[in-house]
C-alpha cells in the first residue's frame, strides 16, 4: 500500500486511498515478488530456503553483526510484501549492520493461522539453529506486528530457545475482532484502512479458529515475559485505541519493557511512506536493535 500522512491530503484523496486498499484487501495479488534473491545488489550476501513452499530468505553483508533480525511484513494477512519493506531490511542491513531474514508466511485466504504459525515457527527454528552465535530480535509492521506479537506469545510458552530479545512493533495489528467500542472515533482520521474490509480479512486468516484467541489476537494474551518491546504507531490511525490498549498491557506486564514511539497526525504504517518522519523512525529502531 502506498501510505501518506493525513496532514494537507485532500479529501477526495483519502477516499480513494481507501477505496484502493479495500480493492487491494478483497481481491490481494500474487503476482508480485518483491523478495526475490536477485533483486538485491551484489554489495548484500543472501541466503535461501523454503519452508513447506514459502520463502526464507537471510539479508546481510560481510560487515553484518550477530544482531539478527526476523522481519515479518504487513498487509493484512493477505497481501504480499511491498517494495517498501525491502527497502527497510536493505536500510537494517546497509546502515545498522544487522542481519535480517524475510519470511514469506503463509497468507489468507489461500492459507490460515495455523498454517502461518506453523510456518513461521519452522523457519524461526532453522534459522536460530543455522546462526548458533547470534542474537535473535522481531520486527513486524501492521498484520507483521500482530503476528509477531502472538509468535512471542507462542514461543514463550513452548519454552522456545533462543526467545527473541527485542520486538518492534510497528502499527501492529492485535485485535483482528475490531471490537474495541473507540474505533469509531477513528474511522473518519483514519485515511487508510476501510474497517469492514479489516472484519472481513480478519475472518479468513482466523479460519475457525475464535477471532479473540491469542493466536490471531495477541491482544487477548498474556503479556508477561516478552522481551523488550518498542512500540510505535500513528494518533491517526483507527488501529489507535488497540495499540494505546496494547501499551497498558505490556507497561504492566512482568517481565516485559515496552517503549512508545507515538506519531502525531501520522497514519497507519507511516515507515512504508517517503516523509520525513519516516527517517527518524527508522533511526530509532536501528537504535533500540543495536543498544
Amino acid at each position: 500500500m502506498s501510505l501518506l500522512s493525513d496532514m494537507a491530503v485532500p479529501v477526495a484523496k483519502l477516499v480513494n486511498a481507501k477505496r484502493g486498499n479495500k480493492k487491494a484487501m478483497e481481491n490481494p495479488e500474487r503476482n508480485t515478488d518483491v523478495f526475490n534473491r536477485k533483486n538485491f545488489s551484489k554489495g548484500f550476501i543472501t541466503e535461501e530456503e523454503f519452508i513447506d513452499g514459502f520463502q526464507v530468505i537471510t539479508v546481510k553483508t560481510e560487515k553484518s553483526l550477530n544482531r539478527h533480525v526476523i522481519f515479518l511484513h504487513g498487509g493484512g494477512y493477505v497481501m504480499r510484501a511491498v517494495k517498501s519493506h525491502k527497502n527497510i531490511v536493505e536500510r537494517m542491513v546497509k546502515k545498522y549492520n544487522l542481519k535480517v531474514t524475510f519470511i514469506d508466511y503463509p497468507l489468507a485466504p489461500e492459507h490460515t493461522a495455523d498454517k502461518t504459525h506453523e510456518v513461521l515457527m519452522k523457519a524461526y527454528k532453522s534459522v536460530t539453529q543455522k546462526n548458533i552465535n547470534d542474537k535473535f530480535y522481531f520486527f513486524g509492521d501492521s498484520a507483521g506486528g500482530g503476528l509477531a506479537l502472538a509468535f512471542l506469545q507462542e514461543a514463550r510458552d513452548k519454552n522456545v530457545m533462543p526467545f527473541p530479545e527485542k520486538t518492534v512493533l510497528m502499527s501492529p495489528w492485535p485485535d483482528i475482532s475490531m471490537t474495541n467500542k473507540e474505533i469509531k472515533k477513528f474511522e473518519k482520521k483514519d485515511p487508510l484502512l476501510p474497517v469492514q474490509s479489516l472484519i472481513k480479512i480478519g475472518k479468513q486468516y482466523a479460519g475457525n479458529l475464535d477471532l479473540k484467541s491469542p493466536l490471531v489476537s495477541p491482544i487477548y494474551g498474556n503479556m508477561d515475559n516478552l522481551g523488550e518491546i518498542l512500540l510505535l504507531f500513528g494518533t491517526n490511525e483507527v488501529l489507535y485505541p488497540d495499540c494505546m490498549k496494547l501499551s497498558d498491557m505490556l507497561n504492566t506486564a512482568k517481565g516485559t519493557v515496552v517503549e512508545l514511539y507515538i506519531g502525531k497526525n501520522l497514519c497507519h504504517d507511516w515507515i512504508l511512506a517517503p516523509l520525513k518522519e519516516t527517517g527518524k523512525a527508522l533511526d530509532a529502531i536501528g537504535e533500540f536493535y543495536l543498544r
